[in-house]
């Protein structure tokens, strides 16, 4: 009788090694075509409904607007934008002023600004004009005195009471707990 070798047994032991490896590869990604797909956590989503979006939209402080309004909303900005254009050629006295002098209104708006961690001058701005306590044309110069007098890393978190009457200075000075530049 011939007597196995410890190095025979060792490639035989490797054969069957590699010719199961050869046909689980074959039998699970070939031949089975995912008809056994492998269990997953399912997560639970809750049905999208008009109310689940209410509530989100009234979480995070937005509103939903319909596509002719968002046109219009559109055409709105680009002539205040156009506007705004025209009137820079005004010379920075004349600007100063009417910054510092508020336009009278027929109301005046005032609003809980919420400030949450990660929000940019632009967002802030952006939800000032969106409660109308900024116009459209006045969200740059917001943007720029922030940016001028370096006010932009004493944004304070938490929630703010401002008015439409208040001027850009004010305002920065509110969401700035009042810090003197």
């Amino acid at each position: 009788m011939n007597a196995v070798t410890k190095n025979e047994l060792r490639g035989f032991a490797t054969g069957i090694l590699l010719t199961c490896a050869v046909f689980a590869f074959f039998y699970y990604l070939v031949f089975n075509q995912g008809e056994q797909k492998p269990a997953k956590n399912v997560v639970k989503q809750t049905p999208l409904t008009e109310a689940t979006v209410t509530q989100y939209l009234a979480g995070h402080h937005r509103k939903a607007i319909d596509l002719d309004a968002y046109n219009q909303w559109q055409n709105d900005t680009k002539k205040a934008t156009e506007q705004a254009g025209k009137e820079k050629t005004t010379t920075d006295n004349d600007s100063k002023k009417k910054e510092k002098t508020p336009e009278k209104s027929t109301k005046k708006t005032t609003y809980k600004l919420h400030i949450k961690s990660g929000m940019t001058p632009g967002d802030i701005s952006s939800e000032l004009v969106s409660a109308k306590i900024l116009k459209s044309s006045q969200k740059h110069s917001f943007d720029s005195y922030l940016q001028k007098n370096k006010l932009e890393k004493y944004v304070q978190l938490g929630t703010f009471s401002v008015s439409s009457d208040m001027s850009i200075p004010k305002l920065a000075q509110v969401i700035t707990k009042n810090h003197s530049n």
